[in-house]
């Protein structure tokens, strides 16, 4: 207690002296400042060489062999997900002597124009981007010159090859994480690093705890082959008849396994957040069709069930008994005996609600593309009900060793025994006609019906092909569906495309092309045409094709307080060329909330991070 001011007096006696004597240095240097005859410019480098010596966080290097995310192939081992390493090269201005040479040196590698570079090195900034997307040989190119004061910092970027093709089955990602389709479901495997068998419930791990502790790819069951076709010729239909949107499916009966998906219109997962949540919903899981519009598929197999297992043909519907003699009980209790409406649980996971339309009598129950897919599936199958296959394997690139589903993960339950089936079967077949091999089944039909959309009635008229080839034993089934948002009646001149004329013709064209022997092993290498594609889409500005865009608005929307991917989704209504800057939520926004866009062309929107 005695000695406690003697203490407090010293510790002032300290400051003082300490505070005398930065300014004696202060006033020193000011003193060389002024005898030097020192530019702005080189003031400007000192303070920002001060600065540096004492907040700089230097910008990391990160090596080129570092894991990227898995890559998502399809059957035949054709990219549908590719994840690329890209660099930016960052400089910091007060540490280069010598602004012209740097700037020409790195114009040569970077193919940005001398002058562009020497007009950035003279900003005030401490840290300046001087180029982005640059590969590894750019940026080895540039590291070997050993400049001060240059640095490269990576990143990692996901890219979707085929675009609009199946992206409601890939899904998409942001900031490396899977958000939906088999991106969400299977992201612990894409995702660098090691994965446990607990984290993918139902895949094989063949007795290891761990796989991928570099990396993993997926490959699916689709082929984009067929998928293209199916996706054209969807299209095309659209186009020809006027439809608001196209759903297909095609699955191999005997496997589940799903061959190709398509809603149309689709979206791009490259600009996932541009897309409306509309066109992002998979349709194809949507309860949305009477099941009545396949009933001459399901009049014979309920009528053969009832009769028993008799190898007896049934007498053909024009001289048998109305509904060969069923009650609407009867045909009803044995439809959901097999299992027919029995819904399919959604295997690719959305942020987008897929909660279905309600019909306006709620005793009438509704099916959606995949669970006709499946039901009819199952009665030419021999009577199995296989639940949708997506998952084809995974591969860790580290082991080279290949994993599959469990045996017991694969549902399937048999809703016929295998006497029933085999005679469903072929009383289903014979509906054919007699015609010859690679000829398809097939039924079409047309149904205008009223749907309850959120409270409102809502009037749709709907198109459904199914179609199997080839007839003998079925190895594609393909279910088409098209809506029209419109009761008007097809003009004559239209009655050539309609969807039974395309559905045939796309079934033998698919069947062609699925029976092309293509034996390939897993890539060793990224695709370099992939890459090339990659390159020049990230240096072209991005502009919603006319199918993305809804309706002409005249005024600019309100998108400040939200976040960056809500605010692009509103003002993907309208055809501007946006500018962002900073990160986080926007906070202002040019043109403003209300003005009027006739003549508008660019949109800025200004972000600022939340603390």
């Amino acid at each position: 207690m005695y000695n406690t001011p003697v203490r407090i007096q010293r510790r002032r006696r300290r400051r003082l002296y300490l505070a005398c004597g930065f300014m004696v240095l202060l006033a020193a240097a000011a003193g060389i400042l002024y005898r030097l005859p020192v530019s702005l410019q080189d003031v400007n480098r000192v303070i920002q060489l001060a600065v540096g010596k004492f907040s700089h966080v230097p910008v990391q290097s990160t090596s080129p062999d570092e894991p990227l995310r898995g890559t998502i192939y399809d059957r035949h081992y054709r990219e549908l997900a590719v994840s690329y390493q890209v660099f930016s090269l960052f400089v910091h201005p007060a540490k280069i002597p010598d602004h012209q040479d740097v700037a020409g040196k790195l114009a040569e590698i970077t193919g940005v124009q001398k002058e562009t570079l020497e007009k950035k090195l003279k900003q005030s900034l401490r840290v300046v981007e001087l180029a982005d997307d640059l590969d590894a040989d750019q940026v080895e190119a540039i590291l070997q010159l050993q400049l001060e004061g240059v640095y490269c910092q990576s990143s990692e970027e996901r890219f979707y090859p085929e675009h609009t093709a199946a992206a409601h089955v890939l899904g998409y990602t942001s900031e490396g994480l899977g958000l939906s389709g088999m991106e969400g479901k299977y992201d612990p495997i894409l995702h660098p690093g090691e994965c446990k068998a607990a984290d993918v419930p139902g895949i094989d791990f063949q007795g290891r705890p761990v796989l991928g502790q570099q990396s993993m790819d997926l490959t699916l069951t689709l082929d984009i082959e067929l998928q293209r076709a199916i996706d054209n010729r969807l299209q095309e239909v659209l186009r020809e008849q006027g439809g608001a949107q196209g759903m297909a499916l095609l699955l191999n009966p005997a496997t589940g396994e799903v061959l190709a998906l398509s809603n149309q219109p689709s979206f791009n997962p490259n600009y996932f957040w541009r897309a409306k949540e509309e066109d992002r919903k998979n349709k194809l899981y949507t309860a949305r069709f009477d099941p009545d519009m396949v009933r001459p598929f399901l009049l014979p197999t309920a009528a053969r069930i009832a009769n028993g297992e008799q190898f007896s043909p049934l007498l053909p519907q024009t001289i048998a008994a109305r509904d060969f003699g069923l009650s609407e009980n009867q045909y009803d209790g044995i439809i959901k005996e097999i299992g027919f409406l029995q819904s399919v649980p959604e295997d690719l996971p959305s942020e987008i609600d897929q909660s279905p339309l309600s019909p306006p009598d709620e005793a009438k129950e509704m099916v959606s593309v995949m669970q006709l897919g499946v039901g009819l599936a199952s009665l030419v199958n021999g009577g199995w009900r296989i639940a949708p296959v997506f998952f084809d394997s995974a591969y860790d690139l580290q082991s080279s060793q290949r994993v599959t589903k469990q045996d017991e993960a694969n549902v399937r339950s048999h809703v016929l025994s295998p006497a029933m089936g085999v005679i469903v079967r072929r009383e289903l077949l014979s509906l054919s006609g007699g015609k010859g091999k690679g000829k398809p089944l097939t039924l079409f039909d047309k149904r205008v019906r009223v749907v309850n959309v959120e409270g409102f009635s809502e009037y749709v008229q709907q198109q459904l092909f199914v179609g199997m080839v080839p007839v003998e034993k079925p190895e594609l089934l393909l279910v088409l569906a098209i809506e029209h948002s419109t009761l008007a009646p097809f003009p004559k001149e239209k009655e050539k495309s309609r969807l039974s004329g395309h559905g045939e013709s796309l079934l033998v064209e698919l069947l062609a092309k699925s029976r092309q022997e293509k034996v390939v092993e897993h890539p060793v290498k990224k695709n370099p045409d992939n890459l090339a594609q990659f390159l020049i889409s990230r240096r072209v500005e991005y502009t919603p094709s006319q199918t993305e865009i809804g309706y002409d608005v005249k005024e600019m929307p309100k998108v400040t307080g939200l976040s960056l991917r809500k605010g692009l989704q509103r003002l993907n209504q309208h055809n501007l060329r946006i500018t962002i800057k900073g990160s986080g939520r926007i906070v202002s926004q040019s043109p403003a909330a209300g003005d009027r866009l006739a003549d508008a062309a660019v949109c800025l929107l200004t972000l600022q991070s939340e603390i």
